[in-house]
């Protein structure tokens, strides 16, 4: 049972890593780096965001997120401005050359996954997404229990 049990985990992380690679895939052949192509997919999917909004909905860090942003600003294709009462925040707006590029780069994604997400029928569509958020919530609670788990054992040896 539990080799079984290791046995599925190792096919879901070659599935999942070979889902992952597709993307990677497509920022080279886009010859584009591949955090600058999941940017323009953030904020063509949503058009009024912050450069906090892209961190959270991409779980990047800020700075490599911060860093590509400004790339993307110098090379023409965003532009950052701040919100009219937060000087905190900074909108992120696609210039007409970034609505260019995101026509032939995260658009052509988005109807690649729309056609694969067609490909399965409504009830498939459901349970995938049903079993994959259930999936990822028991692995946080345990990824959250190895996390306390250390933190006691270092806080034990400093102790000791």
């Amino acid at each position: 049972m539990e080799s079984d049990v290791q046995s599925q985990i190792v096919q879901f992380n070659r599935i999942f890593k070979r889902y992952d690679e597709l993307y990677r895939k497509a920022a080279r052949n886009f010859d584009m780096p591949e955090l600058a192509l999941w940017i323009v997919y953030a904020v063509r999917e949503n058009p009024v965001c912050t450069q906090k909004d892209i961190v959270d909905l991409l779980l990047q860090p800020k700075q490599s997120i911060h860093s590509a942003l400004k790339t993307l600003e110098k090379e023409g294709y965003v532009a950052l401005e701040f919100a009219q009462n937060n000087r905190r925040n900074k909108y992120i707006h696609l210039t007409e050359k970034g609505i260019a590029l995101a026509e032939n780069t995260a658009d052509k994604i988005v109807c690649a996954e729309k056609l694969a997400f067609l490909s399965l029928t409504d009830a498939e569509r459901e349970t995938v997404l049903r079993l994959f958020e259930r999936l990822t919530s028991s692995l946080r609670k345990e990824m959250q229990k190895i996390k306390e788990l250390e933190k006691s054992e270092n806080e034990q040896k400093l102790f000791s």
